[in-house]
């Protein structure tokens, strides 16, 4: 039976998203905040999607900047937005989204925390609220009104706050996105995040190949050598440790991208190997991306104060959030997801643990 659903965000994975849904059979409306309203300007004419050697033309149900409209649509909302953008979402949603509606973060980056804690702070009502460790799709928007899936993610792994209410919220979510796999709780997905394990240390540890070549290399295929992996396997071990302070046990990140449906079990630079999608994937142009401005300023800048809260080493982490603060001449710690954003600064593990 066609199911409806809201997406918010028009950029890849958003507009991928909702392209993939609608060819899937379901009724679509797709939302864009009104001062991003440029990017949606031509989205409610035919569109392409290209998946699996093929372009299917599709229209979108509705297409909007009215939050109103999109809420009314579905009561199932998925935010497909970079982690800089939650706090902009939040405050749009307040007084806006209900009690009876689903909000989904994907990827969240422990960003449901921010968001419930932007929905409280603004008085307005909180619903059911989850995020995915990844985006569902690895995906680009290829032009005004088309978008490219290259891959859809085979185990896409999810975290609902609060966590009592898993099975029912995955099970409805399994109709639109099958391949998810159930955390305990939303700061388990949260941790479980690779690309800020990956990303930082490999875009660094490439600056120079990337700023001489404008990014023409396979970043995992060629960027990720063993000397690189060094660096990444100590973050994740951080990243682990930090997990290990809530009664989580992580896997390892090679592990967790076997567990997750790329490549063969075995190290790192065996599993990355072995995986058809990562190895085909571009390193970024610029060393100026997202894969250093959003992973380390809401990733591991924000793992990092939860080790420093809780007495958790994170060495790695903070050599690589200084050293890329000096590469791109910025203070990545500025804009960021601080614990005052999740509404744990002044909690005690007991109680952090009681609000998932």
């Amino acid at each position: 039976m066609n199911k409806s659903i809201t997406i918010m965000g028009s950029g890849n994975t958003g507009l991928s998203t909702a392209l993939k849904l609608k060819k899937d059979g379901h009724k679509v409306c797709l939302f864009e905040l009104e001062e991003f309203s440029e990017s949606s300007k031509h989205l409610s004419e035919e569109l392409n999607l290209i998946f699996e050697n093929q372009t299917d033309k599709l229209n979108l149900d509705l297409v909007t900047n009215n939050i109103d409209e999109a809420l009314d649509f579905s009561k199932i909302i998925i935010l497909c937005v970079p982690a800089y953008a939650h706090k902009g979402f939040g405050n749009a949603l307040s007084h806006k989204i209900t009690k009876d509606h689903i909000a989904i973060l994907m990827p969240g980056t422990l960003g449901s925390l921010e968001l419930r804690n932007i929905l409280e702070k603004n008085n307005s009502e909180i619903p059911i609220i989850g995020e995915t460790d990844t985006s569902p799709y690895v995906c680009r928007r290829t032009s005004i009104k088309e978008a490219t899936i290259l891959g859809e993610v085979p185990s896409l792994g999810i975290g609902i706050l609060p966590k009592v209410e898993t099975e029912k919220i995955v099970n409805k979510l399994k109709e639109f996105f099958p391949t998810l796999s159930p955390y305990k709780d939303v700061l388990e997905c949260g941790l479980s995040s690779l690309n800020p394990v990956m990303h930082p240390a490999g875009v660094l540890l490439n600056s120079g190949r990337i700023e001489k070549s404008e990014g023409e290399f396979y970043f995992y295929n060629e960027g990720i050598t063993p000397s690189v992996t060094n660096v990444i396997n100590a973050v994740d071990s951080e990243r682990r440790n930090i997990a290990a302070i809530f009664d989580h046990t992580l896997p390892n990140i090679a592990d967790s991208f076997h567990h997750a449906g790329f490549g063969k079990k075995g190290n790192l630079l065996e599993t990355i190997s072995s995986s058809d999608m990562l190895t085909s994937l571009k390193a970024p142009g610029v060393v100026n991306h997202r894969w250093m401005t959003e992973d380390i300023s809401y990733g591991i800048y924000t793992w990092s104060l939860l080790g420093h809260k809780f007495e958790v080493p994170t060495k790695t982490m903070e050599n690589i959030i200084n050293l890329g603060s000096t590469m791109l001449g910025i203070d990545l710690s500025k804009k960021s997801r601080t614990l005052e954003d999740l509404g744990i600064n002044k909690l005690s593990l007991e109680e952090i643990k009681n609000l998932l």
